[in-house]
């Protein structure tokens, strides 16, 4: 729907910094074209945004002043919406952080294949680029906050979705073909011992460094993170509160030339030599010893999926294990329910094996993409398929609830950025 055009869309941090990869080749003009509170905005922040826009959409005339316009606009109402969840006091922890950045490279991981490549795109190591996206990411999230605290409980009466649904039934997007599923997931858990044993052995090579080894032949030699490896494990001059918190800890806490003990961090277990310091920066290198779910790890996983398939006879059944065996919070109290989901919206491996069942049958199986840094699996019972069809109040109104809702925070939120533009300071400069 047209009207729905001030939708918020939480933008991936991908696609945020391909318009930074437009800014570091110093090839565009940094004027600054606007203002707000204390932040400049330039020509390159908003140029750098088109093109991100334009491989979106290859039909947009980046030469177009609107676009442009638009654009700056755009960015104005971010920076509004980040300079008052700073004024509301929002907090964004470091650990919300790590996990966006993991949400972030599991997806680049999923869309480039490995970090060789996405290494190879951004142009730096994966540690350097957790750096750099860091204050992107903590910007991304206060949006987010303060956007879900001012709009994330609106609900809508009767009377309103009744209102909704006959203004716009004749405008609504046809209900395309669904299958109402419930799944069973299970994380797979890093074995004890197994993470015992790397830390021994980065013990152990730090050890051996200590006793007269070169730092530099061992980083190319042990560690994973292949990027700074091949350097000797180089990850240059690190500025204090824009690295693995973590590291920092213990390095601004060093001498140089001291060797660190094995530093657990979400990325495994470092082992950091301080080649230099000043106040507020430290030069390091490090050998990284990445902790992974081994084989065994996954396969106990499996064949538990596997004894619960075996169980299971009805969907009855199948929701009482899910309430009991279930990893999955947001659907183990609700019998492992997942909702009506439109066919074409289901990952690729996943609609493939649904689209073969028939309703009753519970899948093989099959991997499954969790927020977290763990390697998970799933069981899904399909219940039914549910044939294309035009919404109806009748049998789709938690979907047409949802519009309705939606149609809702979105008149809401042009509203409230309104009353922004009107309390805080901003300009556009000529």
């Amino acid at each position: 729907m047209k009207k729905f055009k001030y939708l918020i869309i939480f933008c991936l941090i991908l696609s945020l910094h391909n318009a930074y990869g437009q800014l570091k080749n110093g090839d565009l003009l940094d004027k600054v074209v606007g203002i707000v509170g204390d932040e400049a905005i330039t020509d390159s922040d908003v140029r750098g945004r088109i093109s991100f826009l334009l491989q979106q959409d290859p039909k947009l005339n980046p030469n177009d002043q609107s676009v442009y316009d638009q654009v700056l606009h755009n960015i104005i109402d971010e920076k509004l919406i980040i300079a008052k969840a700073k004024e509301d006091s929002v907090i964004v922890s470091d650990e919300e952080i790590e996990e966006r950045w993991q949400l972030f490279l599991q997806q680049s991981l999923a869309q480039m294949g490995s970090e060789q490549r996405i290494e190879q795109v951004y142009g730096m190591s994966i540690p350097r680029m957790r750096n750099e996206f860091r204050e992107e990411i903590r910007n991304r999230l206060l949006s987010s906050k303060i956007i879900e605290k001012e709009f994330g409980q609106l609900t809508v009466s009767s009377q309103e979705l009744e209102s909704f649904y006959k203004q716009y039934q004749d405008s609504l997007p046809e209900v395309p073909i669904s299958v109402s599923l419930y799944r069973i997931v299970k994380d797979v858990q890093l074995q004890h011992q197994a993470k015992e044993d790397i830390y021994r052995s980065a013990l152990r090579i730090r050890d051996s460094i200590i006793a007269g080894g070169n730092f530099e032949d061992f980083a190319k030699r042990y560690s994973d993170d292949k990027q700074t490896g091949v350097s000797g494990g180089d990850l240059g001059w690190i500025t204090r509160g824009k690295f693995l918190p973590e590291l920092e800890k213990v390095a601004f806490t060093m001498l140089p030339g001291e060797i660190s003990l094995p530093i657990e961090t979400p990325l495994g277990y470092h082992i950091i030599q301080l080649r230099d310091k000043r106040k507020d920066e430290v030069l390091i290198s490090h050998i990284l010893f990445q902790i992974g779910q081994s084989d065994d790890d996954k396969k106990i996983v499996k064949d538990f999926l596997d004894s619960l398939r075996s169980q299971i006879k009805s969907l009855d059944n199948f929701k009482k294990l899910a309430m009991k065996y279930s990893d999955d919070n947001d659907t183990r109290g609700f019998g492992g329910n997942i909702g009506n989901i439109p066919l074409e919206n289901l990952p690729a491996p996943v609609k493939d094996v649904i689209e073969k069942m028939s309703d009753g049958q519970v899948s093989e199986v099959l991997p499954y993409n969790s927020s977290s840094n763990k390697a998970s699996y799933q069981i899904i019972y399909k219940e039914k398929t549910i044939p294309a069809h035009k919404a109806n109040l009748e049998i789709d109104r938690d979907i047409i609830e949802q519009q309705a809702i939606q149609y809702k925070r979105m008149q809401e939120y042009a509203k409230w950025i309104a009353k922004l533009r009107q309390e805080m300071y901003w300009e556009i400069i000529k």
